[in-house]
């Protein structure tokens, strides 16, 4: 191969190279973790602080909750949903849990800064043919890598 072929293909492969990594890192999502607190109300218990997890890519943001029974001892299932991220970090999340005859619509919004934040937001509860609506607030912080951080 003739010195400008290979001076060709090493541009070339570095190149493709640099795409590929640019590509790969900006498809990282971004992970926070926190607690989720919600209002008693006439169906439900408040709620414990009960783990919370949310991810962002890019503008998307997709979240995942355990729910558990009715005294907090066992999941019964994942409340989970996604939403958008505006450019200075405003969240808006739409997801909701079901299972038989119980079930809720949630909707959570507020502010992520680099370190984390909060959301505050409701459930829109349906038991058993009666409805109803709590408030939930959702605490979060930027999830650690590894051992130091």
């Amino acid at each position: 191969m003739s010195a400008p072929a290979r001076s060709l293909l090493f541009h070339v492969s570095t190149v493709v190279t640099a795409l590929y990594a640019a590509s790969a890192s900006a498809q990282t999502p971004e992970r926070f973790s926190g607690t989720l607190s919600c209002a008693k109300s006439a169906f439900a218990n408040a709620a414990r602080r009960e783990p919370f997890t949310l991810e962002i890519t890019g503008k998307i943001a997709r979240y995942r909750h355990t729910v558990l029974n009715e005294d907090g001892t066992a999941g019964v299932g994942t409340e989970s949903g996604e939403g958008s991220v505006a450019p200075e970090g405003r969240v808006t999340l739409v997801g909701g849990w079901k299972s038989g005859a119980y079930s809720y619509e949630a909707r959570y919004s507020g502010t992520l800064a680099a370190t984390g934040g909060q959301l505050s937001g409701q459930q829109a509860w349906k038991m058993d043919g009666r409805s109803g609506e709590r408030s939930c607030t959702i605490t979060l912080s930027k999830r650690r890598r590894g051992l130091v951080g």
